[in-house]
C-alpha cells in the first residue's frame, strides 16, 4: 500500500513537496484553510532570487540598524513601536551575525541556491509551467559609481559560491535597461536567474495538477497530531483524525505553534513586504532590482510589479506609505508622474533570526518533516526544498548538507 503523507500547508512550499512526493508513488493529502497560494505566494516579488546567497543577519546589516529607526521609508526599516516585542528575534539575529555564523549561513544557503535553478527547470518540464517563466536571467542597476564600486567585495562572495555575475558597464546597463530619467552607472546581469509572470498561477497550476493526478486537498485547518512511539502516527483537524505515514510542515509563519507540539522552539517573525503593480509600467524584458532604492521591478501579467521592502517590528495595520514609496521610486527613475497603480499588496515573510529556513526531521518524530521558514526566497527554494523533502520523507541520501538548517538548533521544547 501507498505511504499516506499529510502535508499542512498549501503555499509554494507544500505545493512543490506535494508533487515531488508525488511523483515518488506516495499518496498525498494537503491540508490548509486557504486556497492553495493565497498567502506570501500570491503577492512575492516573482523572482528566482540565485544571488540572494548572503543572509540578512550580518554586521553591515545590523549597523544600519539606528537608520531602520530614523527613516520608516528606508529599503529595510525597524519600527520603534515594535522594538519591544521584536527584541528577542533581533537578539538571535545579532547572535547569528557574528562572522563564523554569517559564513557558516551563506555556506548553507548558497549550496541550496546552488541547486535551486536546476530544480526549477524540472518542475517547469514535469509541471508544465513554460509559459508561466521567463529564464533569461535578471539585472541590477546601480545609480552611483560608487555604489558600484562598493559591491566587489560582494560580487566575490557571489562567485565563490557559485553565481555566475556578469558586470555591466554604464552603457551596457542603460542600453538594456532604456528610458530612465538619468543614466545607470553601472549595474550586473546574473545569466542564470529568472523570474516568473504570476506568482499565484503557479501554486494554482501545482495545485491544479496535484489533484488531476491523484492528490487531495482539503480546506481544513490541521490543529495537532497524534503521536506514537516517537512517531506521528495522525494529523488532527476541526473535521477528522486522519492517520498518516509521515507529516510535512509547511505552514510558514504559522508555523510556530504546530513546530512546537513535534518539539522545536521557532523563533520565527513575519518580515513585511509591499508589492504595487503599474497599470501603465516601462516596457521591461527581465526583472531589474535598482540597487540603492532597494526594490525589484518584474513584468508580470497583470502588469510591472515593484516589490522587496522589508519591514521588521510591523504591527498588525500596514504602512501604505511603503507602498507608496515604490512607486515614487518608480516615477523618479524614469521622470514619469503618469505611471499609475493598479493595485497594491502587503504579507508576512516567514523568517527566522539566521535567515535559514527549518529544513529537516523534528526533534520529536524522525517521520515528520519541517519546511518554512525561506524568507525572502521561499519561491526561489521551493522546487528544490519539494525534492529535499522527499528525500528525507522516504529516508534517501540527501543531495544537499542541511545540519546548518536542523530544526534544534534554536532549542527544544
Amino acid at each position: 500500500m501507498n505511504q499516506q503523507i499529510a502535508i499542512v500547508g498549501a503555499g509554494i512550499i507544500g505545493m512543490s513537496a506535494a508533487r515531488a512526493l508525488q511523483r515518488a508513488g506516495t499518496a498525498v493529502t494537503v491540508y490548509d484553510p486557504e486556497e492553495p497560494g493565497a498567502v506570501c505566494s500570491f503577492g512575492n516579488a516573482g523572482n528566482i532570487a540565485i544571488d540572494h546567497v548572503r543572509p540578512l543577519a550580518r554586521l553591515d546589516v545590523l549597523a544600519t540598524v539606528p537608520r531602520m529607526l530614523a527613516d520608516p521609508l528606508a529599503p529595510l526599516c525597524l519600527k520603534f513601536a515594535g522594538l519591544p516585542h521584536a527584541w528577542p528575534w533581533l537578539w538571535r539575529a545579532a547572535v547569528a551575525a557574528r562572522p563564523a555564523q554569517e559564513r557558516r549561513g551563506t555556506r548553507a544557503l548558497g549550496a541550496l541556491l546552488g541547486a535551486a535553478r536546476a530544480a526549477w527547470d524540472d518542475e517547469i518540464k514535469l509541471s508544465g509551467l513554460e509559459s508561466l517563466f521567463h529564464t533569461e536571467g535578471a539585472l541590477v542597476v546601480y545609480e552611483k559609481a560608487g555604489s558600484l564600486a562598493a559591491t566587489a567585495a560582494d560580487a566575490a562572495i557571489l562567485r565563490e559560491h557559485g553565481v555566475r555575475v556578469d558586470m555591466l558597464s554604464a552603457d551596457e546597463i542603460n542600453q538594456r535597461v532604456p528610458g530612465l530619467a538619468q543614466q545607470a552607472a553601472g549595474g550586473r546581469f546574473y545569466p542564470d536567474a529568472a523570474h516568473t509572470v504570476d506568482p499565484r498561477g503557479i501554486v494554482t497550476h501545482l495545485a491544479e495538477r496535484f489533484v488531476a493526478e491523484g492528490g487531495t486537498i482539503r480546506r481544513e485547518k490541521v490543529t495537532g497530531f497524534l503521536l506514537a512511539e516517537g512517531r506521528v502516527a495522525g494529523v488532527q483537524t476541526a473535521q477528522r483524525a486522519e492517520t498518516v505515514d509521515a507529516v510535512v510542515l509547511a505552514t510558514g509563519l504559522a508555523s510556530r505553534p504546530l513546530a512546537e507540539q513535534l518539539g522545536a522552539r521557532t523563533p520565527i517573525s513575519g518580515e513585511r513586504g509591499y508589492h504595487v503593480v503599474l497599470e501603465n509600467g516601462p516596457p521591461l524584458d527581465l526583472s531589474v532590482t535598482f540597487a540603492e532604492r532597494g526594490f525589484i521591478a518584474t513584468p508580470m501579467n497583470m502588469g510591472v510589479r515593484l516589490a522587496g521592502t522589508v519591514e521588521l517590528g510591523a504591527g498588525t495595520a500596514p504602512d501604505w506609505r511603503r507602498a507608496e514609496a515604490l512607486l515614487h521610486h518608480m516615477r523618479a527613475l524614469y521622470g514619469r508622474s503618469d505611471l499609475r497603480e493598479a493595485s497594491r499588496w502587503t504579507g508576512d515573510r516567514p523568517t527566522l533570526p539566521d535567515y535559514l529556513p527549518m529544513l529537516g526531521a523534528s526533534p520529536l518524530a524522525r517521520n515528520a518533516v519541517f519546511a518554512f521558514g525561506h524568507q525572502h526566497i521561499g519561491l526561489t527554494l521551493a522546487a528544490i526544498t519539494g525534492r529535499l523533502v522527499r528525500d528525507l520523507v522516504l529516508e534517501r541520501p540527501v543531495e544537499i548538507d542541511l545540519r546548518a538548517c536542523r530544526t534544534d538548533r534554536f532549542g527544544r521544547v
